[in-house]
This record gives C-alpha cells, sequence and structure tokens, in this order.
C-alpha cells in the first residue's frame, strides 16, 4: 500500500479514543463509592474493573478480523455506538450484579476503538515514522484520562457516580456520527477465514514474544494502576481528592507525549521503552513505601510518563510484526494487554480490600522488571517488517 509521508488524517478520528480512554479510567475514583451506594466490599467493587478489562481483551481479536475484512472505520464507529449504549445500562444499573454486566459488555465494546484506530495510521504512515504519528493519538488518550480521572471523582462526590458515565456515551454518539465523513484506509480486504487468519499471526515468532509480553505490559500499566486512587481513598482521602491526584497521570502522560516528539527524533525505540518502565518501576516502589498524597501523586505521574514512552512504543511494534493481517494481529496484542490488566486486578483484589497496599505496589514493581529488561531487549533486536518480510514466514526472532 502506497502511504504519504505526511498524510491528512481527520482529527476527529482521535475523538475516539479519548471517550474511550474518559469511560475507563473513571473507574478507578469511582470504586470505593460504588461500593458504599451498593453496601458491597471492595473486592467485590473491584470486578467492575477487572470485568471491563477481562472483555476488553476477550473482544479485540473479533474486532481485528471485521476491521481487516470489513475497513477500519466501519468497526470503529460501530464499537462507538455500543460503548454508548452499555454505558446507559451502567446508569441505569440497580444493582452490583447488573453493573458488573454492563461494564463487561462495555470493555467488550469499547476494545474495538483504540487499536482499530492505531491500525488507521499504520495504514497510513510507515513504520519510521509511525510512532510519532501514534503520538498525536496519545494527546487525546492523555486528555480522556484527565477527564475520566478528574471528572467522575468530582462528580461522584458532588452528584452520584451514575452521573459521569452519560458524558463518555455522549461523546461516543456524536463521534460515530462524525466519522461517516472519514475515508477508509483499508484498500486490499481480507476474504481469509477467520481463524486462519489468527492462526497466521501466531506462526511469526515476533508475533508470539509480544504478545506474551503484552501480559506483563498490561497487568503494570493498566492492572495494578487501578489501585492508585483507591489506596488514597483506603487513607481517608475523598473521591474527588484521589480523582484529583490521580487525574495527573493523564496531564503526565499529555506533557510527556509532546516531550516525546523531540525524544523520539533522538532516542532508539528500545532506550525509549526502557525509560517508560523504569518509571513505572519507581513509581510503583513509592507508592510501596507510603500511599499518602505525594507518594501517589509521584506513582502517578511516572505512570503517565510510563505510558507515553512505553506503551507507544509496543503499540507502534504491534502493528508492524504481522504487516498483512495488521488489524488482527493489533487486536491480539490488546486481547493481550487486558488480559493481563484483568489478570492483575483480579489477582491482588483481596490485599486492596484488605488495605494492604504496600504490598499490593511491591508485587507490581516486581512485575514490572521484566518487562524493563525482556521488553527493552526484544525492542533492541527487532528489525522491522521490512526485514522480517525478506526472511522465512515462521522464522524466530533473532
Amino acid at each position: 500500500m502506497a502511504m504519504s509521508a505526511q498524510p491528512d488524517v481527520p482529527r476527529v478520528l482521535y475523538l475516539g479514543p479519548f471517550a474511550v480512554m474518559a469511560d475507563r479510567f473513571a473507574v478507578a475514583p469511582l470504586l470505593i463509592p460504588i461500593a458504599v451506594s451498593f453496601h458491597v466490599s471492595l473486592a467485590a467493587v473491584s470486578g467492575v474493573a477487572s470485568l471491563y478489562y477481562l472483555a476488553y481483551g476477550l473482544m479485540p481479536p473479533a474486532y481485528g478480523v471485521l476491521a481487516d475484512r470489513f475497513g477500519r472505520v466501519r468497526v470503529i464507529r460501530g464499537a462507538l455506538v455500543g460503548t454508548a449504549v452499555a454505558d446507559v445500562l451502567s446508569v441505569l444499573s440497580p444493582n452490583l450484579t447488573a453493573l458488573l454486566v454492563a461494564r463487561f459488555i462495555t470493555g467488550g465494546l469499547a476494545c474495538g476503538v483504540m487499536p482499530a484506530t492505531l491500525v488507521y495510521l499504520a495504514d497510513r504512515f510507515p513504520f519510521t515514522v509511525r510512532q510519532q504519528a501514534i503520538t498525536n493519538v496519545l494527546v487525546f488518550v492523555a486528555l480522556g484520562t484527565a477527564a475520566g480521572t478528574l471528572g467522575a471523582g468530582l462528580i461522584a462526590h458532588v452528584l452520584s457516580w451514575r452521573v459521569f458515565f452519560l458524558i463518555p456515551a455522549a461523546i461516543a454518539i456524536a463521534v460515530a456520527i462524525a466519522l461517516r465523513r472519514v475515508p477508509e484506509s483499508l484498500v486490499t480486504r481480507s476474504n481469509q477465514n477467520p481463524l486462519r487468519q489468527v492462526a497466521g499471526v501466531f506462526r511469526h515468532g515476533w508475533a508470539l514474544f509480544l504478545l506474551a509480553v503484552a501480559v506483563l505490559v498490561g497487568a503494570v500499566m493498566f492492572g495494578f494502576v487501578t489501585y492508585l486512587a483507591p489506596a488514597l481513598e483506603a487513607n481517608g482521602q475523598s473521591p474527588a481528592i484521589a480523582g484529583l491526584v490521580v487525574a495527573s497521570y493523564g496531564l503526565s502522560v499529555l506533557i510527556c507525549t509532546i516531550a516525546f516528539r523531540y525524544v523520539a527524533r533522538r532516542m532508539p525505540a528500545a532506550l525509549i521503552l526502557a525509560a517508560g518502565a523504569a518509571m513505572l518501576l519507581i513509581g510503583y516502589l513509592v507508592a510501596a513505601a507510603t500511599q499518602n498524597v505525594p507518594a501517589i501523586l509521584i506513582a502517578s505521574v511516572l505512570a503517565g510518563g510510563a505510558y507515553a514512552f512505553m506503551q507507544s512504543t509496543f503499540q507502534t511494534w504491534a502493528t508492524d510484526v504481522v504487516p498483512e493481517a495488521r488489524a488482527t494481529a493489533a487486536s491480539l496484542f490488546a486481547t493481550a494487554i487486558f488480559g493481563g490488566a484483568a489478570l492483575a486486578t483480579s489477582g491482588v483484589a483481596g490485599l486492596a480490600s484488605a488495605h494492604r497496599f504496600a504490598n499490593l505496589f511491591t508485587i507490581a514493581a516486581i512485575v514490572t522488571l521484566p518487562v524493563l529488561i525482556i521488553g527493552a531487549l526484544g525492542r533492541w533486536r527487532y528489525p522491522g517488517s521490512d526485514a522480517i518480510d525478506d526472511a522465512p514466514r515462521g522464522s524466530q526472532i533473532g
């Protein structure tokens, strides 16, 4: 596919990830208000996050196959409409069980937006400049993250946790309508059997490596981070204060994304990935030491910086390992990421319920270490799709 060096990408495309991120990151400051509302434990309510992540991880392969067959924009629009409907179901949930089901459905629908958006950009930008293009998405990811964490905390404190979900629902519907005018990026539609399409991804050694590492990335980048706000609330802070502190994550993503545009032109991707993982490791160690406002603020800022540096590198990598089935590969990557997030969120829920946040964040730091070492070494050795195309299809790493 011929690609322009500087293709014109409609800005409305970036608002889909904004709405999804606002919806996703709203959960952290809402966990304790939801627990109080339904008179249940924090461990029980943690399912609101872990089930969302589980569904977010299970469904992307289906969207990837659909995006390779019917187009990226169609998938994004359908996912946004579904997300809006599921958010309304969250608002109307009469009990925790209904809310768990609603959030599971939301995750299963929202997961079609971000991977398809990244694949749209991958269709338009060559690999050598793609990571800088993806940083434009991260700006809106940062804004959505900040809007979700800050807005949810304030609205839960002033009104009710239910009210917030109406906001991303309205944005999602508006964006879905606006995307009618966005041209499709898919030129050659896949007619391959979906199972063979997925199996084809697993025949690539680098794809297998990346998917395995992605499980750990999801755990440390999205799973354990969920408990930063509850750690503050467990120490007596209000949801509004917790949301305000954790909103620094989004601000950090925004600032570091701007800085990334400068750094990406001067540093190799492996070093950028290592820097992001190192920031996350330090943040978890600080949060493990104490869970007061300054410590959680530092951890949140460092986690946001890690997202801008580390996650963008992994996302760009995922769009390149199997270029002939780009959407399917990127969607399997999302499955691995949010499967890891769901495992981490549910796996330490008991520690969170017992307010043993020092132990929780220590575990997070330990899991981050192999991401730093293995991830950076793997990215350093990865040759890029041009080199892979010259090798046998089943070739292994290195």
